[in-house]
């Protein structure tokens, strides 16, 4: 299931930043032990990643996002890292078989990790000087001294107010948006190639949400990063994505230019996941769409298609064989449907305006 290079198309949706290839993820397999069974959690998963360029991750809770994140990261328990497959590339080097200490040496510099939960990522009994300056300490030989003046800097990069002071704090001490902040700053201390941030917004107020997601955009072009923005919800990665990657079940089923993907989706997924989106011209007291049933457990997968069971536009073939990637009719557009959505489903929307209705603004 090996996807073009999707950093070439990385001007459709961005600021025209994405260059050379930064990230190339071949299918990508990872099982888990549990004590239910083997868990097939990422199968067969690729895609690439550009400099500067923003490739969004799109699936409900449980479809392999943050499992196939921390599997690039190397951050696996022991016992699953040993069940992953395939290639992953970062800069033309190939980190899948690397060992810890390698690993270590990359992990900051050249790649580094926003996670979902600022409060768990952030050690409650460390002051924020400490988990700000080890970093920069261990990978970039700053003193103590110098480590804690560029702490400052990166928290006043990042929005903190009286940062000078803040720096002294726990993290108990600050709201979570600021929280979140800090975990931003820790994860760009090092000036790294990739960031991946997954959930960068989760359990934050919508406000809150624009802002965080405001200042990732603002600091991926100053830096020129490359970027994986992991979320279930479509109108986070509206604006702020290049390309949209939808999961389900551990599978990429469908993948484009993310104003490609608003207009012309093709996998009835991709088009279950915009109906559920909230819209603020919909009148007061609104139910919100739900897609029927529930994700597949993935234990022992079914044969055919993960959302055949879910589909309203399922056959009987969809129970019985698994569709592969084939490419649609625009440049860059791949899905994995027998039957995909014919009516340009989007068409007309403009994503820019999606943030701005979850948003209010």
């Amino acid at each position: 299931m090996r996807q073009p290079d999707n950093s070439k198309a990385g001007t459709q949706q961005g600021d025209g930043l994405a260059g050379k290839e930064l990230l190339r993820v071949n299918n990508l397999t990872v099982r888990l032990n549990s004590t239910a069974g083997l868990v097939h959690a990422v199968e067969d998963v690729s895609f690439s990643v550009g400099e500067g360029e923003t490739l969004g991750i799109v699936g409900e809770s449980g479809s392999g996002k943050s499992v196939m994140a921390r599997s690039l990261m190397s951050l696996l328990p022991k016992r699953a890292t040993a069940l992953r497959q395939g290639s992953i590339r970062l800069s033309g080097r190939e980190i899948a078989s690397l060992t810890e200490r390698e690993l270590q040496k990359l992990r900051g510099p050249a790649m580094a990790m926003i996670f979902q939960d600022p409060m768990t990522a952030l050690n409650p009994v460390l002051r924020l000087s400490v988990q700000l300056s080890e970093p920069l300490q261990q990978h970039l030989g700053m003193n103590r001294q110098q480590a804690r003046m560029r702490a400052i800097e990166l928290l006043e990069a990042v929005g903190i107010p009286d940062a000078v002071n803040r720096i002294d704090q726990y993290p108990h001490q600050l709201s979570g948006g600021m929280r979140q902040r800090v975990v931003i700053a820790i994860a760009l201390s090092c000036n790294p190639g990739l960031l991946i941030a997954d959930e960068p917004t989760t359990a934050l107020d919508v406000t809150v949400q624009k802002q965080i997601l405001d200042l990732l955009s603002t600091l991926q072009r100053e830096r020129r990063m490359g970027m994986l923005l992991i979320t279930h919800d479509l109108g986070v990665v509206a604006s702020r994505a290049d390309n949209i990657a939808v999961m389900y079940a551990g599978r990429l089923v469908e993948i484009a230019p993310a104003r490609t993907l608003f207009k012309f989706m093709q996998h009835p997924y991709t088009e279950a996941l915009f109906n559920s989106i909230p819209r603020i011209s919909d009148p007061s007291h609104t139910r919100l769409q739900a897609i029927p049933g529930r994700p597949p457990q993935l234990v022992k997968p079914a044969p055919g298609c993960a959302f055949a069971p879910r589909c309203p536009y399922a056959q009987q073939r969809c129970h019985r064989e698994r569709p592969p990637m084939v490419k649609a009719d625009d440049a860059g557009h791949l899905h994995a449907c027998f039957y995909p959505v014919i009516r340009p489903v989007a068409a007309g929307v403009d994503p820019s305006a999606l943030m701005q209705k979850r948003s209010g603004q």
